[in-house]
């Protein structure tokens, strides 16, 4: 059993700790905040022993085993590099970093330390979007040539909120954008070209952005995310012989309709226990107790293709 931290106490944080009460293999045992009275609120609320408000005298507990981080982007890789540097096994909630090379210093440092370091993009631990990208693939709709998916909600007006400044790498690509990409990086992917635009907040930071991904034999996908507004967060995958619609939020599905030819639309349900964030939770704890450096699920190959892509995408 392997004992878990957590770093951060906002919202992704509390929703992770909870949902891996449904996952196997670890517990938490200690959360830190820069003030121990958030620490102390979030233990309360999660059941959580220790508490601290030094990051250095957590990481300094031999009975600390993994540690989450769930902090704002900007602080990804400065507290995953003092996770390593004190031999503890980490998962970073995505954006690993905000640069790509920062992602691959801290996956060299990791190799070179010989201690797990994991990307915390959960949809591709999810049993139920992965059985739908098997069926679409085994041939029931063709020759896959074009895909759409989506993302999309109002931010808060504040503009001092992480979404909207700067200061904490903000933004629609970085906190959003990469679900709607990450469905044509599976299903074609690296793209040849990218084309489109890209609309940025009185902050400077991108809000609302629609692409159009080219791949050399021809097919596309379309990709929209954005801050400004709302958007059915679903997703269709297309052949020459049906189309496939994953109904919301496509990137943790629960339903999707199939249509082949002629035929009725075909429903179909997957259930999936808790919210979905405890398989990726199960999964870190498999690995780390097989002595793998990272989940085969999404390894650092994985994650810098993702991340030259967002690079790209930055640069546009």
């Amino acid at each position: 059993m392997n004992n878990w931290a957590v770093i951060g106490t906002g919202g992704m944080a509390g929703a992770f700790v909870s949902d891996a009460n449904h996952g196997k293999g670890g517990q938490f045992t200690a959360v830190y905040s820069r003030t121990l009275d958030k620490a102390n609120t979030f233990a309360d609320e999660h059941d959580i022993e220790h508490r601290f408000d030094n990051l250095s005298d957590l990481l300094a507990r031999d009975d600390i085993d993994i540690v989450y981080i769930a902090s704002p982007h900007t602080q990804h890789f400065e507290q995953a590099m003092l996770a390593i540097q004190a031999g503890k096994a980490v998962l970073v909630e995505k954006p690993v970093t905000t640069k790509l090379e920062d992602a691959k210093r801290l996956y060299d440092a990791a190799k070179e330390a010989g201690v797990f370091c994991q990307e915390a993009l959960w949809t591709r631990f999810n049993p139920a979007y992965q059985q739908i990208l098997t069926e679409a693939r085994d041939g029931r709709l063709g020759s896959i040539c074009h895909s759409t998916s989506n993302f999309g909600f109002p931010s808060p007006k504040d503009p001092a909120h992480r979404l909207n400044n700067p200061e904490l790498a903000g933004g629609a690509l970085l906190d959003i954008g990469l679900y709607p990409l990450l469905l044509p990086l599976d299903l074609f992917g690296v793209p040849a070209t990218i084309d489109g635009r890209k609309t940025l907040m009185s902050t400077g930071v991108d809000e609302s952005a629609d692409w159009v991904l080219g791949y050399e034999d021809g097919r596309q996908a379309l990709v929209s995310y954005s801050l400004a507004c709302h958007q059915p967060m679903s997703a269709t995958i297309s052949g020459d012989a049906g189309w496939v619609e994953l109904q919301p939020p496509f990137f943790a599905p629960h339903v999707a309709h199939w249509k082949r030819g002629d035929r009725p639309v075909d429903v179909r349900h997957y259930p999936v226990v808790g919210k979905g964030w405890h398989y990726e939770f199960t999964a870190v704890n498999r690995s780390v107790d097989a002595g793998e450096l990272c989940c085969p699920e999404h390894d650092w190959s994985a994650s810098i293709e993702l991340m030259t892509l967002i690079d790209r995408i930055q640069a546009m």
